[in-house]
């Protein structure tokens, strides 16, 4: 159920009481409340900005939260078969980086921050006289930007 859904109904069961809200409907509306903030946690707003392709052969990037690095958070890269491609942890400044994987699509999980698309593709590196490397920055309300750096 969306925000808005959690709001109206919300709103109908004050309306059904007549406007009032008894003590014993405090647990249910706090309830209702709670469930509708976390359900109505943003998501990145463009949904280009929701994925990312990248060349290379690792993954590695930075993690905020807020405008700060979520630190030493759990982060899971899963192959698009499903099976789980390297575990690891952010360090104290929401850094990770991969050991060498193949090119696939892998989802991204981060503890306290969700999760994301990152295409790897050896395409991406191709006409370039020097193998560039990538740097993904994963932000607030799962929005992901990658940055190409030549060395």
């Amino acid at each position: 159920m969306d925000w808005f859904r959690w709001a109206a109904l919300l709103t109908l069961l004050v309306l059904a009481d007549g406007g009032k809200v008894n003590a014993m409907r405090w647990p249910a509306l706090t309830l209702i409340l709670a469930a509708s903030l976390c359900i109505a946690a943003p998501r990145c707003p463009d949904p280009r900005l929701r994925q990312a392709t990248i060349g290379g052969d690792t993954i590695t990037g930075g993690v905020t939260l807020h405008k700060k690095p979520v630190k030493f958070a759990q982060v899971r890269l899963y192959s698009s078969s499903g099976k789980t491609a390297w575990i690891g942890t952010t360090d104290k400044n929401g850094r990770f980086t991969s050991n060498k994987i193949p090119p696939d699509d892998y989802r991204i999980e981060v503890s306290g921050w969700g999760s994301t698309t990152v295409h790897l593709s050896s395409e991406v590196d191709k006409g370039f006289r020097q193998k560039p490397a990538y740097d993904l920055l994963l932000g607030d309300n799962t929005c992901v930007a990658s940055v190409m750096i030549m060395n």
